[in-house]
């Protein structure tokens, strides 16, 4: 027992200084303060990413939608009408993918297969009507038709328009501004419609 006391006091204790925990505070710190930068840099280089990568989709959701719209205002073909033919005019070329909807002798419309409006309703057609000749100052001639004086209008609905004498009559033919033939094209058509003795003039 003696020599176990002996031993144990020989023990120097290693002398407790007040910088110790100090210094193991500061380290602390300084070890928590680098993880903050790392994390809050990584955090912002996954935002940029998350960032870019959320224009990155826009813009090419933005590219894809373009297409389309585009593909929309592609002009359609003419093509030759082999169907039936309606009371009042016959035609030669309809756009690619379009019938002749009916006839009321007063008006011909040409329209997509699944219009199922009247062909009273003018929109999303081409319509075929026969006026009579007004008297009195008429648009300038600005195209032909069969070789013959025709003005081609553009309405206030945004519709074309196109006009030309006919015996004693004038043929109208309105084009809906969602049917994209050009000028050339819709006079064509019209080079292709002939006037039967079915047909009546919408007024006068």
């Amino acid at each position: 027992m003696n020599d176990v006391i002996d031993r144990l006091a020989r023990l120097t204790p290693s002398p407790v200084t007040t910088e110790d925990p100090a210094a193991d505070l500061r380290r602390g710190h300084k070890a928590l303060s680098r993880r903050r930068i790392k994390r809050a840099a990584l955090g912002g280089a996954a935002l940029t990413l998350a960032v870019g990568g959320a224009f990155g989709g826009i813009a090419l959701t933005s590219g894809n939608e373009v297409a389309p719209i585009a593909q929309a205002g592609d002009n359609v073909r003419l093509v030759d009408y082999d169907g039936t033919q309606m009371p009042g005019f016959t035609v030669a070329k309809v756009p690619e993918g379009f019938v002749l909807q009916g006839s009321d002798q007063y008006v011909l419309a040409v329209a997509r297969p699944d219009d199922d409006t009247t062909v009273s309703d003018f929109r999303d057609k081409i319509v075929v009507t026969l006026e009579t000749t007004a008297s009195g100052t008429q648009d300038p001639a600005n195209t032909t038709v069969g070789g013959k004086p025709a003005t081609l209008v553009t309405t206030p609905d945004g519709a074309t328009m196109l006009k030309y004498a006919y015996r004693d009559f004038t043929v109208v033919i309105q084009m809906w501004s969602t049917i994209h033939l050009t000028d050339e094209q819709l006079v064509e058509f019209a080079e292709g419609v002939e006037v039967t003795a079915d047909a009546k003039p919408s007024h006068g």
